[in-house]
């Protein structure tokens, strides 16, 4: 029988969608965990858009590898908090008009691939894939415009099941985030060139090669895997055949709300990374229906796991009236419905959507954990109770 304590079990990752809204949101749920001196234990990593963006930062920042609790709290969580800060990740204020006109007609049909090429510049994101370590073994979820199925990268391997899979794929990381962001007519789909060689059709039990076969296409298009399934859960998670690769789940879900209807045209001026309302209701329906999925295989003890919701309040789990020790019920409704863009954040907003990501993941894991992922900090006096405030005010109006 496996060992169950924190600091034996395998931990898979799955981080949502969300633009950077969600990249900061789990970066607290990450500091959360690496105060319990558990990063190490990740073995799977499953991510979409936000969680692409901010998986690939930390790579970046740590040399290509998965830093320790230690290395993430002193020196990835600062730089990062600076990086998001600085200036647009990708915008057309950002771009200026001399950029536009360098980008040419591409900003109307490759947006993408200038995202690709502004986290290669901006972000630093200059990986290949090879460069990745074997573990953990992080799964970049995009959604497959011909097939209509999610196309996976990893390490070692691209594809979906139509397609079959191709190994050691020559394929940078910042394409394969660009297309996990590439939110649909916002960004639009990156266009992937596929090689006409070495690819398998795998057994779907196994996922051991079983057959060479010939891609249909020589090119791809690929969408935001959030098209598909923005909780980045189904590469870890299958209601019938419970947790792969992992004995523990922890899914940090920071998408937003279905909000009101907004104008495509009026969206891009605002940076908002908006797509087509029937995509919007059809995400947030598939969103509903696996988040109920999983927390009945969780209380039912099917699998061993957790769900980080951005929104939560303390409320939700001490049912008083009056204040409670930590953020309000005012500043969560602030970060859920902070806006689903590439913007630059401001330090004081950075702060509130970090510290409620790490307030979510604490006051979960105290009430649900049994007491595992205690934070175990060197100097214990050092540990920040992510539930007390430390100066910030509620997100101001964008």
């Amino acid at each position: 029988m496996r060992d169950t304590s924190e600091h034996k079990l395998r931990i898979g990752l799955a981080l949502s969608g969300g633009g950077i809204r969600a990249a900061v949101f789990h970066l607290g749920v990450l500091r959360r965990l690496a105060e319990a001196r558990v990063l190490e234990q990740v073995a799977q990593i499953s991510t979409v858009s936000g969680g692409s963006l901010v998986t690939g930062a930390i790579f970046s920042e740590a040399d290509g590898q998965w830093p320790s609790s230690e290395r993430f709290l002193v020196e990835i969580y600062p730089r990062l908090r600076t990086l998001l800060s600085q200036g647009d990740l990708f915008s057309f204020k950002a771009l200026g008009f001399a950029g536009a006109l360098k980008k040419n007609v591409r900003i109307f049909n490759r947006r993408a691939h200038i995202l690709s090429e502004l986290l290669r510049t901006r972000w630093r994101i200059n990986l290949k894939l090879a460069d990745l370590p074997s573990s953990p073994v992080w799964h970049i979820n995009t959604t497959c415009y011909d097939t209509g199925k999610n196309w996976r990268f990893t390490h070692e391997s691209m594809g979906d099941w139509q397609f079959g899979r191709h190994y050691s794929p020559d394929v940078d990381v910042a394409d394969a985030i660009a297309a996990s962001a590439a939110v649909p007519y916002a960004i639009g789909a990156l266009r992937l060139k596929l090689p006409t060689d070495g690819w398998w059709e795998t057994d779907p039990e196994t996922k051991q090669p079983l057959r060479k076969k010939s891609p249909p296409l020589s090119m791809v298009r690929l969408w935001d895997g959030g098209a598909y399934e923005n909780m980045a859960l189904e590469q870890l998670y299958k209601p019938a055949s419970g947790l792969d690769g992992c004995d523990v789940l922890i899914c940090s879900d920071a998408s937003g709300p279905l909000g009101k209807p907004k104008s495509l045209c009026r969206a891009l001026r605002e940076g908002s990374l908006a797509a087509p309302r029937l995509f919007d209701i059809a995400s947030d329906q598939i969103r509903s229906l696996r988040s109920r999925m999983l927390l009945k295989s969780i209380r039912d003890k099917q699998v061993d796991g957790f769900l980080f919701r951005i929104g939560t309040s303390a409320r939700q789990f001490t049912p008083i009236a009056g204040r409670l020790t930590g953020l309000t019920d005012e500043q969560c409704s602030a970060c859920l419905n902070y806006p689903t863009d590439l913007l630059k954040i401001e330090l004081p907003n950075f702060d509130l959507l970090a510290d409620h990501g790490a307030e979510v993941a604490h006051l979960t894991l105290a009430e649900y954990s049994g007491g595992r992922f205690a934070p175990r900090m060197k100097d214990e006096s050092s540990v920040h109770d992510p539930r007390v405030p430390i100066g910030r005010a509620s997100l101001p109006a964008r």
